[in-house]
């Protein structure tokens, strides 16, 4: 297996992060040698890092973009011996490039909107997304809405869901993530990007009706969230690995999702909405489409009013019984049985 990483479709902008993400991309990129190297933890993947540029709006720039990516992938196929093989993309902008492998089919794994996407180009982003439908051989959507909108197509499609690591969210650590030590109990977390489609507004009045809860934020910040900031209640600690998240998650009592609802929204499915499933703790999440999906086992809000009253109870209420119920659920949606089911769509 070849994997490609290519350069994001949203334009860097003048912040320390995106700063700090184009050097480690520029370095991947001028240590391209040592990147087409098999991957030693697991020696059936190759990672592929072609030198590519943003602002892929400018034609020069996405023809050098295309004709690097070209150039490297080809040469890894060729060392690797690999002929005919099965590319799976999940972003619109591998249209410039899809078809020129000499594919034996094209799978556009479908994750998310990206024409909805805050940040992008979305004239553009249409553009790119219809040509690689066009390309494709085809479809899998990970959510009911963007199903619906590939089955337009006349080609086959399939609905697979995001999976969880269960095993590393359901485990109980012995001690609190060390950001936590100085933020007072009880703590209501979120983990993931924060940007437009987070409701600033949903939370501040609910950091002031619930002054005695604490509202943790742990991930990227991709806008102005000095509103929330001023708030002593409220609290942003930023990005922190992977594998550090259960221990940051041992210490909040209730997990949520407060996206706004609207078309920004209507076929995000987050990976976190599993993973928060997974640990245990009360879920509560905005009226979007793939949460109410799973009403069962996440808790639903409309207003302000529900989201403090729902607060309010899960703060105080054991979620024993509905975890019983959850484990069943998750059972079926581990990432191992979501990737044999994804073979299977690859291969039929």
């Amino acid at each position: 297996m070849i994997w490609v990483n290519t350069i994001g479709m949203r334009n860097p902008r003048l912040t320390v992060d995106d700063f700090k993400k184009a050097i480690l991309k520029l370095r991947k990129m001028l240590n391209q040698r040592k990147t087409m190297q098999p991957d030693h933890a697991k020696p059936n993947l190759t990672i592929c890092q072609p030198r590519m540029l943003p602002f892929s709006r400018f034609s020069l720039v996405r023809e050098f973009n295309r004709l690097s990516v070209l150039k490297s992938v080809k040469k890894t196929l060729c060392r690797l011996h690999l002929e005919n093989p099965i590319l799976v993309t999940t972003v619109p902008n591998s249209c410039d490039y899809a078809g020129e492998f000499n594919e034996a089919r094209i799978i556009y794994y479908c994750v998310d909107d990206f024409s909805e996407w805050p940040g992008l180009e979305h004239n553009l982003v249409r553009k790119m997304e219809k040509e690689l439908i066009r390309k494709s051989d085809i479809f899998v959507a990970t959510s009911d809405k963007l199903y619906s909108k590939l089955s337009n197509y006349g080609k086959p499609v399939y609905l697979l869901t995001h999976g969880v690591d269960i095993e590393l969210f359901k485990y109980e650590k012995d001690e609190e993530h060390m950001l936590l030590k100085n933020i007072p109990k009880p703590r209501v977390g979120y983990f993931g990007l924060f940007d437009e489609r987070s409701d600033q507004d949903l939370l501040i009045e609910l950091a002031k009706r619930l002054s005695h809860v604490s509202f943790v934020f742990t991930g990227r910040t991709e806008i102005d969230v000095s509103r929330l900031k001023r708030l002593s209640n409220v609290y942003f600690s930023g990005k922190i690995p992977y594998d550090e998240l259960p221990f940051m998650v041992k210490g909040w009592d209730v997990l949520i999702l407060p996206y706004v609802v609207d078309k920004t929204t209507e076929a995000i499915s987050p990976l976190k909405l599993k993973e928060y499933l997974a640990t245990g703790k009360h879920v509560l999440s905005s009226a979007i489409p793939e949460a109410i999906n799973l009403k069962a086992y996440v808790k639903i809000a409309k207003s302000v009013g529900e989201w403090e009253d729902a607060l309010r109870f899960c703060l105080v209420r054991s979620n024993a019984t509905m975890n019983s119920l959850r484990n069943d659920f998750l059972a079926g949606e581990t990432w191992e049985a979501k990737s044999k089911k994804f073979f299977k769509m690859c291969i039929s």
